[in-house]
C-alpha cells in the first residue's frame, strides 16, 4: 500500500465519523504513516511508547484511542482534531501480532463561554 495523503483520506473514510479502528497491512510503515498525519495536524502527543501508557492519558488527552486495544498498543501518535482524537502508532492483534494501526475516538469538546448581554465577543 503507498501511503499518500488520499490514502489516508480514504482510511479515515473507513473508520467513519465517530469512533473505529483499523489494523493496516504489516507491510505498511507506522513511521511514514504518522509523518503524513503530523503534516495535517501539526506534532503528536505520545500516548504509548514501547508498551509504556503515559500516565497522564485520560479521557480529555486521548486515551479512548486505547479502548480498542485493552492494553496491547505497542506505540500511539495521537492529535486532537475538532471533536476527534486521530491516533496511529502500532499495537498487537488478537494473534499477538504486532501490526500497523489507525484509531479514531470521540473527543469532548469544551463549550465556548457564553457572553453576557451587551458585553463584546472576540
Amino acid at each position: 500500500m503507498e501511503l499518500t495523503q488520499a490514502t489516508v483520506n480514504d482510511l479515515l473514510d473507513r473508520l467513519g465519523p465517530g469512533a473505529g479502528h483499523l489494523y493496516l497491512p504489516g507491510a505498511l510503515d507506522p513511521q511514514a504513516l504518522t509523518d503524513l498525519l503530523g503534516g495535517r495536524y501539526g506534532a503528536p502527543r505520545t500516548l504509548v511508547l514501547d508498551g509504556f501508557t503515559d500516565p497522564t492519558a485520560d479521557g480529555s488527552r486521548g486515551a479512548g484511542l486505547l479502548t480498542p486495544f485493552e492494553g496491547r498498543a505497542v506505540t500511539i501518535r495521537a492529535w486532537a482534531y475538532g471533536d476527534r482524537w486521530i491516533g496511529t502508532g502500532t499495537a498487537r492483534d488478537a494473534a499477538g501480532i504486532v501490526r500497523p494501526v489507525l484509531v479514531a475516538a470521540r473527543r469532548e469538546v469544551p463549550e465556548p463561554l457564553a457572553a453576557a448581554p451587551g458585553e463584546d465577543v472576540d
